[in-house]
């Protein structure tokens, strides 16, 4: 069984003032651990009304981000997939759809290039059971 979202690449956030942060992994070794930790929630809060859609997950299962980029600057698709990938794995486990992101749940990770989409820059996720 395969199930798709979609989750943002950045989010509008701030401890003081407020502020654009992209899901990178060059943004992510600059950011402070109370910065991290805002934008793990905020972007739990951003995909929980579809993630709460999504049916739970016995046993394995794959999953698949393909990154839409906002222009055509290139860009290296682990350091958005990283980040991307890190922040949605912990919300399906916080969420209830997962029992764990660990190895022994989640055995293949795969990160795509999904093209340029100026007007809703995101990653698409794709959840597969591999236990059907």
């Amino acid at each position: 069984m395969k199930q798709e979202y979609s989750v943002p690449i950045k989010l509008e956030a701030g401890l003081k003032k407020q502020k654009t942060y992209f899901l990178n992994l060059n943004q992510y070794k600059k950011w402070h651990f109370q910065e991290s930790n805002q934008l793990k929630r905020l972007f739990k809060v951003a995909v929980a009304k579809d993630i709460k859609q999504l049916a739970p997950i016995e046993g394995k299962c794959k999953v698949t981000y393909t990154i839409f980029y906002p222009n055509k600057r290139k860009f290296d698709i682990d350091n958005i997939g990283a980040v991307v990938s890190k922040f949605n794995n912990d919300a399906l486990t916080e969420l209830g759809i997962l029992e764990d992101d660990n190895y022994s749940v989640i055995t293949e990770i795969v990160f795509k290039f999904g093209g340029i989409d100026k007007d809703n820059p995101r990653c698409d996720v794709e959840l597969e059971s591999l236990d059907d």
